[in-house]
């Protein structure tokens, strides 16, 4: 077999891999949307699919999550009502790209509007790099009265004050009950509670227990007015 003949080979093989992959992921995509349009009937929710891809839903969340990376998607949303709160749950990706490589995260999202402002903010585990940029770039909030809270997240927002009243001691202290391996990412923006963990999809027979983990988490944050801004006129 000569250098030409096995480059053929070779070149066909590696386009087979990426054929496979692509059908693979094709059929596992339908199989996903399939399974979450029955689980949202089982749950009493609205399935609308991907129908945020052809509106500006990613302006309208605010938030920092639809701000990264490029090729943006939402699939899988379905729209109900758990807690009292208007819910939103869908599956949203995006990718990073550093040059010729790029990588694609994905996770499973739930949004919880009400009728209060919240302040503009994101907490998430802190990180290595976190401690630099804090320095550089971005402040961290921290503190005094909740040392180890303060080390183990990174809280940033333009409004620091009303941030401040929102994270009060009870919201803190339940905060602080999170498994932290569970990477868990909450962002709000005017009335509206963004909470995902960090690249993971959630199985559809978890979804159940990811709204009532994360409804809950909604109630701590919605629990105390005082931390939130007037109703919406």
């Amino acid at each position: 077999m000569d250098l030409n003949e096995l480059l053929i080979i070779s070149f066909a093989a590696f386009l087979a891999i990426v054929v496979a992959l692509i059908v693979f992921n094709r059929i596992h995509a339908e199989q996903r949307t399939q399974q979450m349009q029955s689980a949202a009937h089982e749950i009493g929710f609205d399935f609308r699919g991907d129908i945020w891809n052809h509106q500006l839903n990613a302006q309208k969340l605010g938030t920092e999550l639809f701000k990264r990376g490029t090729r943006r998607r939402f699939a899988n949303l379905m729209v109900g009502n758990i807690a009292g709160f208007d819910t939103s749950l869908f599956d949203y990706s995006y990718t990073i790209s550093a040059g010729e490589d790029s990588t694609t995260y994905t996770q499973t999202v739930v949004a919880f509007s009400q009728e209060l402002w919240l302040p503009h903010f994101e907490l998430r585990l802190e990180g290595f790099f976190d401690h630099i940029t804090e320095v550089f770039v971005t402040r961290d909030i921290d503190f005094d009265f909740a040392p180890e809270f303060s080390r183990r997240y990174f809280l940033r927002g333009p409004d620091e004050a009303g941030i401040r009243k929102l994270f009060s001691h009870a919201l803190i202290t339940s905060l602080d009950t999170l498994a932290a391996d569970e990477k868990w990412h909450i962002e709000g923006n005017v009335t509206t509670l963004i909470i995902y963990r960090s690249a993971k999809t959630i199985e559809v027979e978890e979804l159940h227990s990811f709204l009532e983990k994360t409804s809950s988490i909604a109630r701590d944050f919605f629990a105390s007015p005082e931390g939130l801004s007037q109703p919406v006129r």
